[in-house]
């Protein structure tokens, strides 16, 4: 038998935040599936950095298994991580000898990383793991996932000699689509869609008797992003938005408003949703206003949010799970991300834009489509089953051209 050994960048399994594991997931899953059709065996490869334990793990998600190799991230350049290379030098040959062995390299940036609108650092980095892989002169593919914006001065350059070197292109909206063209005129780019959509998930029952209602409250928002001074430009006020929203719903007879964190983690830091929820939810101290479990995988985040009967996030990955499991659902934009993929790929029309509304807009526009959510329903059906089905299947057929399979 055949045997693949695949490396996944970007691409973080264990990751507190479930939409980036959600990619891991999805794209390990579509590419497995589609090697055994062919009795094709693969080994994934993930690069993970401060990892505990390198080496082979097996995870259980569900009805899924999903099985890989950790090994040590040594793309960054910067003199401390050259000094943690040499001190965990052992750890460092490893790795290089999987890149050598590698047949090709996927990578996904976390879905929205290849940007500049998270800080230059994690940009640096994202460069940098490009570099590395085709330094060994592997096959190299930007997997669907979002191209821009880039506002730093020499970060375009940057991002078009990465992308110009990679043999696979692939966005998952049209806006990274359209900016990739531009770059890059003469490079073959192909817009498909968020990988998250085709992830598998078990739908949790709720009790009829009520409405049940989620609401994904971003941390990062919260806290005013990484500068702690409304780093992404919003026009609304984050924090009146959200009260308002919980505000309303508690008002409604027989609704229970479900907080749903879609990025856990153990301690208070500025990503973790779980926080900012529970804090909530102590705050209103109200039986309607219920906390959802600490998800320990994405698959179970799905499954959760599958269960509401209407659904509204500035977690992106949070409303793709609504979405691709049928529940009425409002994004709630804080960068093109969603635009790009909402209104310009699925043609879906009720995003909220907070860089561009103001609270009083954002929640007329919720409490419209909540009482329009059947309409929504009935459009999201069409789309799964018309635009989200064609672009699996052109997926599949860019990744079976990039990995030689037809």
């Amino acid at each position: 038998m055949k045997i693949m050994n695949i490396i996944l960048c970007n691409c973080g399994i264990n990751s507190g935040n479930k939409g980036v594991a959600a990619l891991a997931v999805s794209v390990m899953s579509i590419i497995n599936n589609m090697l055994a059709e062919r009795g094709v065996k693969c080994t994934f490869y993930l690069p993970q950095g401060g990892y505990k334990k390198y080496g082979e793990h097996t995870e259980k998600m569900g009805a899924l298994e999903i099985k890989y190799y950790s090994f040590r991230d040594i793309a960054s350049r910067s003199m401390k991580k050259r000094l943690v290379n040499f001190a965990l030098y052992k750890e460092y040959v490893k790795a290089k000898d999987i890149y050598k062995k590698a047949d090709c390299i996927f990578d996904i940036a976390g879905g929205d990383s290849f940007a500049d609108i998270y800080g230059i650092k994690r940009f640096n980095h994202l460069m940098d793991i490009i570099r590395l892989g085709l330094k060994y002169k592997k096959p190299y593919c930007l997997l669907p996932q979002t191209i821009g914006p880039f506002n730093l001065p020499n970060s375009p350059k940057r991002a078009k000699k990465a992308i110009n070197l990679a043999q696979c292109v692939m966005t998952r909206d049209k806006q990274s689509c359209d900016y990739v063209k531009k770059l890059l005129p003469d490079k073959p780019v192909t817009e498909i869609i968020d990988v998250a959509f085709f992830m598998p998930f078990k739908r949790k029952e709720f009790n009829k008797d009520f409405v049940h209602v989620g609401l994904n409250i971003s941390a990062l928002l919260w806290h005013g992003g990484y500068t702690g001074h409304n780093q992404f430009g919003l026009k609304c006020d984050y924090h009146q938005t959200v009260r308002r929203i919980i505000d309303y719903f508690l008002a409604q007879d027989r609704v229970v408003l479900h907080l749903v964190p879609h990025v856990v983690e153990a301690d208070r830091g500025v990503e973790n949703d779980y926080a900012v929820s529970y804090d909530l939810c102590e705050e209103y101290g109200n039986p309607r206003l219920v906390l959802s479990p600490f998800f320990l995988d994405p698959i179970a985040a799905k499954g959760y949010i599958a269960g509401m009967d209407f659904f509204m996030g500035a977690r992106m990955h949070s409303t793709i799970a609504a979405f691709s499991s049928g529940v009425p659902v409002v994004p709630m934009a804080y960068s093109r991300k969603f635009n790009g993929l909402f209104v310009d790929t699925l043609q879906y029309p009720n995003v909220v834009d907070m860089k561009e509304q103001l609270d009083e807009s954002i929640l007329s526009a919720i409490q419209s489509a909540y009482g329009q959510r059947t309409v929504l329903k009935s459009i999201i059906a069409q789309r799964m089953s018309t635009t989200v089905a064609e672009r699996g299947r052109l997926l599949e057929e860019k990744l079976k051209e990039f990995m030689g399979l037809k």
